[in-house]
């Protein structure tokens, strides 16, 4: 395949990705406004509840004053507004997440878009393809690298979807389903697995919402790498699994988007891997500038593991996430990627990555 080839293709994928940008920004522009107005109509609807709940109240205790229709009318009205009010948080909640979703998505497609971008740019100025086929070479394997890793975080995402909330939603419809049949026979006990049925609602949209934040947390645009990995140490810290114990040194300013993306995802695969295979009580993550070079290093004391034999098993779940680690840094970052660990000895995960 020559250059030619590969620029050419290069251009179609970025085309498309592009118009799938372009897209998702208009439904995300749509949804905000939804989200506005779902905003506006809740709070309308929390005045008119408080406005009504105040004339129950007096109602009750001059309940002398009105007539049988009037206190009638008025408990009507404070149901329709309670289930209405009801209704409007629920749709409101849905809409918020999709948001989210799409400003994630968002983010994923502006990232992927440069980097196709920065691509095409330098196999453009590659020169004459007679006279750089090493450099040729090197471009197609970074294109194959960077779509294999695409793939392997679609697959994580997949595993994450089909383990968390599809079960949780699964769950959801089934115990619908018992209320739906309860309602016939004792109004009660309906009552109670529907209060039951909205805590485990509630669980599952906590869990979706820490799902879209590992996705990608907004915070990562909105106040960048270090914010974001505090607030992940802290989430680690609170479930008491694994001590997270996280060091950064001299990383005051911000860095380029997908640099922050990059190494987040990086620590994080990190931490997953600690946090499934290691057996570890606690986890150091350090990140340390020095002069234009960011040194990374998470560290646990954990089992351990033979590396070698991790990497020969192509199938092994582990073996996945360190080549997706190792083309974060090697690939996207064109830095170093290193590990070391020994059964009994805990795991060592380095990167060395040259900044802009």
């Amino acid at each position: 395949m020559t250059s030619d080839d590969i620029l050419e293709k290069l251009d179609e994928a970025l085309s498309g990705y592009q118009e799938d940008l372009d897209r998702t920004r208009r439904e995300l522009s749509e949804v905000e406004t939804l989200v506005r107005q779902s905003n506006s109509e809740v709070e309308k609807l929390t005045q008119r509840e408080l406005t009504v709940s105040n004339r129950v109240r007096d109602l009750e205790v001059n309940i002398e004053r009105y007539s049988k229709d009037e206190i009638k009318n008025f408990y009507t009205t404070a149901q329709e507004v309670q289930m209405r009010l009801q209704i409007m948080r629920g749709q409101l909640d849905q809409v918020q997440m999709r948001r989210d979703v799409l400003r994630n998505r968002q983010g994923q497609l502006a990232q992927l878009v440069g980097l196709l971008g920065d691509l095409a740019d330098l196999l453009r100025n590659a020169g004459k393809p007679e006279a750089n086929a090493g450099s040729e070479m090197d471009t197609e394997t970074m294109v194959a690298n960077i779509i294999q890793s695409q793939e392997s975080e679609r697959l994580r995402i997949s595993l994450q979807m089909h383990d968390g909330p599809a079960q949780s939603m699964s769950n959801l419809v089934l115990r619908a389903e018992i209320c739906q049949r309860l309602v016939d026979h004792d109004i009660d006990q309906a009552r109670a697995e529907l209060n039951s049925l909205k805590t485990a609602i509630n669980a599952t949209l906590q869990d979706t919402r820490k799902f879209i934040f590992d996705l990608r947390p907004m915070t990562l645009d909105d106040l960048g790498l270090v914010p974001t990995l505090r607030r992940y140490a802290n989430q680690f810290n609170e479930k008491g699994a694994v001590e997270i114990n996280l060091m950064i040194q001299n990383l005051e300013q911000r860095l380029p988007g997908h640099y922050e993306v990059t190494i987040f995802r990086f620590i994080q695969e990190a931490l997953n891997n600690v946090v499934k295979h290691s057996g570890a009580n606690q986890a150091r993550v350090m990140l340390d500038v020095s002069g234009n070079t960011l040194q990374i290093l998470v560290e646990d004391d954990g089992s351990g593991f033979h590396v070698s034999d991790t990497l020969e098993n192509a199938s092994a779940r582990r073996n996945m996430g360190i080549a997706s680690m190792r083309q974060q840094i090697e690939v996207l970052l064109r830095g170093e990627f290193g590990i070391e660990s020994a059964i009994g000895r805990g795991t060592r995960v380095a990167a060395t990555i040259p900044l802009p």
